[in-house]
């Protein structure tokens, strides 16, 4: 038995530890779908169940599932915008309809009936959907009828999902941004199709892309730029993404804890606020590219070896480069970065690396400067 409270904060540490007891004692159950309420964060409860599956748990985190009402969604991500409360709107400043959609991997857009069959509203929900998680698998509903077998067993965290990225990338990148292709390798006549090759730039001098889509402050920024990246320094700067400012958030709060419990013992200090007014992460994802870095006697540097303790054969011992494409997930504050297991690099394809970001009020510049240091 839970607690009392919310499962998304107060009782989220011991869902986990519940949850096994019940496995424990039913060893029928395939499945265990946690409702959050409409007004919930799933980050944090995702979180958990993220970092106990890497602990080798019997619990597995198949996707987050966002239904949506057709009729009323465009209202509530009105009212409750932080953008509309600070500017005189009727929103609480919270944002929970966006972070709900930023958060998902699948959405049911549901009541696609009351909206009369009007094309254009449908349009607007459906856009307005995108802008903010252009990741998500979508089907829109009436009823919430659905095949159970898209909501479950879904495998949204599996390493060999890479396509479902560069869709998403290529959904990110709006068709008016792409001037030309400097890819000589290209096989997409751009002449007919404005397809977003992997290799496209908007200016030939530049071998990046960063284009930015938001609704109010919740939205997405695409990340492009060919070649491989060092897994130190993608780590280092994930860390600095999700974990800003760590150490000095640590010594603000235990400092306000320490003032308030001096200034009144018997009562529990007040809630603070760690969200500040910088950037929001909410959910990375991307393929990568990988070339492990070589040392200054020649030798690569990796973690990756085989069972007699050789490097992996996977890894060129020449100049590091990894054949297989790695996958990289990031929900709230826990990321990961796993290596496909059939999904490599063909020794003549023009490497690259693609990542969406989602998130609040997200600093583009910053972003896209943090992720070019990352290159080899």
């Amino acid at each position: 038995e839970l607690p009392n409270g919310c499962i998304c904060c107060t009782v989220k540490d011991s869902l986990v530890e519940t949850l096994e007891s019940l496995l424990a004692k039913r060893t029928d159950l395939d499945y265990i779908i946690i409702e959050c309420s409409g007004m919930a964060d799933p980050g944090p409860v995702a979180s958990v169940f993220w970092l106990d599956d890497a602990l080798e748990s019997r619990l597995r985190l198949d996707g987050v599932v966002t239904l949506i009402d057709a009729k009323n969604i465009l209202h509530q991500l009105q009212s409750t915008s932080s953008t509309s409360s600070k500017h005189g709107g009727d929103g609480d400043g919270g944002d929970e309809a966006a972070r709900q959609i930023a958060y998902a991997d699948r959405i049911i857009v549901n009541k696609i009936d009351l909206l009369n069959g009007d094309s254009s509203t449908i349009q607007s929900v459906i856009d307005k959907i995108k802008d903010i998680n252009p990741t998500a698998s979508m089907r829109q509903t009436t009823f919430s009828n659905i095949d159970i077998d898209w909501v479950l067993d879904a495998n949204c965290f599996d390493a060999e999902r890479a396509k479902d990225v560069d869709v998403a990338f290529q959904q990110s990148v709006p068709s008016k941004a792409i001037i030309g292709c400097f890819n000589p390798k290209c096989t997409i006549d751009h002449s007919a199709s404005l397809e977003f090759c992997g290799l496209c730039e908007t200016d030939s001098s530049s071998p990046s892309v960063a284009l930015h889509q938001h609704t109010n402050t919740v939205g997405t920024i695409a990340l492009f730029n060919a070649g491989s990246i060092d897994l130190h320094k993608l780590n280092s700067w994930l860390a600095s993404l999700l974990w800003p400012n760590q150490d000095e958030m640590d010594k603000v709060l235990r400092a306000r804890l320490e003032e308030s419990l001096r200034k009144e013992p018997e009562n529990p200090p007040p809630k603070v606020s760690t969200e500040g007014d910088g950037s929001i992460i909410y959910r990375v994802k991307g393929v990568i590219s990988v070339q492990h870095s070589i040392d200054s006697t020649g030798n690569v540097v990796s973690n990756d070896f085989d069972e007699d303790g050789r490097l992996s054969s996977f890894i060129n011992e020449r100049d590091g480069l990894d054949k297989r494409r790695y996958i990289l997930q990031a929900v709230h504050d826990l990321w990961d970065v796993t290596a496909s297991t059939n999904l490599f690099w063909d020794p003549n394809d023009t490497r690259y690396c693609k990542i969406i970001v989602i998130g609040k009020r997200l600093d583009e510049k910053a972003l896209q400067e943090g992720f070019i240091k990352c290159f080899s």
